[in-house]
């Protein structure tokens, strides 16, 4: 079989691949998940064994790790948190005189003062009208989504074996994946062809150092801000601070749009709750200063430059990753950013620039330099 025939069969092998894959994803969601947790922790365990700590040893610390913060979560985070949600939604949709009243209340002379007076009572109607078809729905809601829970779970066995061997088989492939990922990893290095390895390994090099610096720093930084919100919210009294850290934890490992929308919620909460007052502008003092330690202390020692994206393309990134993909798409949009950007700078921009060099017209001679000055 010729060279040619090779690459086209071993394309068509990775094509098929990759499509049988995508047909059974539900099947590899598992090994996915746990190569993702795999490639995070894997750097710390390399760590330890430079300094002589034995790879097992260390998996086992991870383990341990992951399952505190798991215990943690499950029977302190999690509760509190659904009991603020569910006191939150009282205190702003139900009552005699909810929050979302006493907001649009407060925000009704601004409105006037923009649209005139009947444009704004307009507003105001449609809103309490709003309001209130919440109000008549939210008794029925926890309702439709503990029916909604138990169709989903009694659904079929299928289900529940999907349920069960997701959360049994992610941390036995992580386990396999943590301690042969190295050995595994040095083997594929040896598939790539010898003319193109060095470069190969190299631009995958930098695939991984700015991935690993987004996926790891980026959490560290979502983990000590919502941190930072939880207790700046607790020391200024405001409502709820363990529910807006959470949320923000959460909604801030999505760059910029996150950040936007948590800020938007939380000053319209104290708007309600306080009007614009001392507290109002502390809250927005508490956010700024969160991103003011991002971009001074927080990226430059956690998250580094290794994405090197500038914020413009960060957001176009965004953007349309979340028109193509939905959700799962904007949190995988700077991840694909940055590879499209190395892959575009090692291997497009050299054609171009030996197309450049090729195509380059010389000036004349006499136009190469200017005439030296007259004495």
């Amino acid at each position: 079989m010729s060279r040619g025939w090779k690459i086209a069969t071993l394309s068509a092998i990775a094509l098929a691949v990759i499509a049988l894959t995508y047909y059974l994803r539900a099947v590899f969601l598992p090994p996915l998940v746990a190569l993702l947790l795999a490639y995070i922790f894997n750097p710390v365990i390399q760590a330890l064994e430079r300094r002589n700590v034995p790879r097992m040893a260390s998996i086992a610390g991870i383990y341990v790790m992951l399952l505190g913060l798991l215990s943690i979560v499950i029977f302190w985070a999690v509760p509190s948190a659904f009991a603020e949600a569910s006191d939150f939604v009282k205190d702003t949709f139900l009552g005699e005189n909810p929050k979302i009243n006493q907001l649009i209340a407060k925000i009704r002379p601004s409105l006037e003062r923009s649209f005139g007076k009947e444009k704004a009572d307009e507003i105001v109607k449609e809103a309490h009208d709003k309001v209130a078809e919440i109000r008549r729905d939210l008794p029925h809601l926890s309702g439709r989504i503990a029916t909604e829970v138990a169709s989903f779970v009694t659904g079929g066995i299928s289900t529940i074996f999907s349920i069960v061997s997701f959360l049994v088989l992610v941390p036995v492939y992580l386990f396999f994946l943590l301690k042969n990922l190295n050995p595994w990893w040095h083997r594929l290095t040896h598939w790539f062809p010898r003319p193109y390895r060095n470069q190969a390994l190299s631009t995958l090099d930098r695939i991984h150092r700015a991935n690993m610096s987004f996926f790891r720093g980026q959490i560290t930084i979502s983990l000590i801000e919502g941190l930072i919100i939880f207790l700046g919210l607790t020391i200024l009294k405001v409502g709820y601070p363990l529910l807006f850290g959470l949320l923000y934890t959460l909604a801030s490992v999505i760059p910029f749009l996150g950040v936007v929308t948590m800020f938007g919620v939380v000053e319209l909460y104290v708007l309600a709750t306080f009007g614009m007052s001392t507290k109002f502008w502390l809250v927005a003092g508490l956010f700024g200063l969160i991103q003011v330690l991002e971009a001074a202390v927080f990226q430059p020692l956690i998250l580094g430059k290794e994405t090197g994206l500038h914020p413009i393309a960060v957001i176009l990134s965004l953007l349309s990753a979340g028109q193509l993909l939905g959700l799962f798409g904007v949190l995988l949009a700077i991840p694909l950013a940055s590879t499209v950007k190395i892959l575009f700078e090692d291997y497009v921009v050299p054609m171009f620039e030996e197309v450049a060099d090729l195509t380059r017209i010389r000036r004349r001679p006499e136009e190469a330099a200017p005439p030296p000055p007259s004495p």
